[in-house]
């Protein structure tokens, strides 16, 4: 089938370009960022042994809060990462063939143009789902070992954080069926940006009472549901978060459906289809503009 065949040229391509190397020079940066637990822990040693915070709240307060920030910081460098490695792979990855004429000798042939999307769709997921992969692990078997303690909920949230370059991955790739490079691109980091405002723009309504500012964004949700995800990588982590100290978060994404009328598994269960059907929907718009498209 022609659809795993252009998947298996788009890996190839991938390795040509390097673009695995700087997967994996991403994945040093998130190895490092869960190293900054170490330094907490050396410096809280040093901070007991001259008195200066007693044994006891270190151990049992400051350090298991250290712990829960770090662990979100790393999880939180993959996700922003991975958003930013899927737009750039994924740009322009249509028009900038279109532009070179290499479609132009593939169309001809009995290929339909959906399996050529797809195929493209697929080598790049491939990349990024895999990366995604690698970095949790790295983060998940640093912290581990530095904590002696059992971070399996790390790589479940891991998991569910491949989410993430699946969702922008494919609204880039929709945007490279009619766009430039340039500017598919840049209207792909616009949206994800004002995806990632969501939480932010939530606790601002709330704190000065402006409704106008909560309704855009639950509109940003629909539009980019990251937020969504969010969550879910949040609750995946389950107990191994404790009290986050002055770490808190910032701003929380507003939930599909209203957390005082509907329980938590009927409010992630209409999450979940709409994220699938958010990203069927948008690979079939592409779809649809590329097969209108004049090559």
């Amino acid at each position: 089938m022609a659809v795993f065949t252009i998947a298996g040229l788009t890996l190839r391509e991938a390795v040509r370009r390097k673009t695995l190397v700087g997967a994996g020079l991403l994945g040093m940066l998130v190895l490092l960022l869960s190293c900054v637990l170490y330094f907490i822990r050396l410096r809280l040693n040093y901070n007991v042994s001259i008195g200066r915070i007693p044994a006891w709240r270190a151990e049992g307060m400051i350090y298991p809060s250290a712990i829960s920030v770090v662990t979100l910081l790393c999880l939180a460098a993959i996700k922003s990462l991975s958003s930013l490695f899927a737009l750039l792979l994924a740009g322009g990855v249509i028009s900038s063939e279109i532009e070179r004429g290499l479609l132009s000798t593939i169309l001809p042939k009995p290929i339909p143009r959906w399996q050529i999307l797809l195929g493209k769709w697929i080598g790049i997921q491939v990349v990024l789902i895999s990366s995604v992969l690698v970095w949790t692990v790295l983060a998940w078997a640093s912290l581990s070992f530095q904590t002696h303690s059992d971070r399996t909920p790390m790589l479940k949230a891991g998991a569910i954080a491949t989410l993430f370059p699946v969702i922008f991955g494919t609204l880039t790739l929709t945007f490279s069926t009619f766009a430039q490079r340039l500017f598919g691109t840049s209207l792909a980091i616009a949206l994800s940006a004002l995806a990632w405002a969501d939480g932010i723009l939530s606790l601002l309504s709330k704190f000065y009472d402006v409704d106008i500012l909560q309704k855009i964004a639950r509109v940003s949700g629909f539009l980019v549901p990251q937020g969504y995800v969010s969550w879910w990588v949040e609750e995946a982590l389950g107990g191994i978060l404790t009290e986050m100290g002055p770490f808190g978060r910032i701003g929380s994404s507003p939930r599909l459906l209203e957390q005082t009328t509907h329980s938590l598994p009927q409010i992630e269960r209409a999450e979940g289809v709409y994220v699938a059907v958010y990203i069927l929907a948008t690979f079939l718009l592409g779809v649809v503009i590329f097969q209108k498209r004049d090559v």
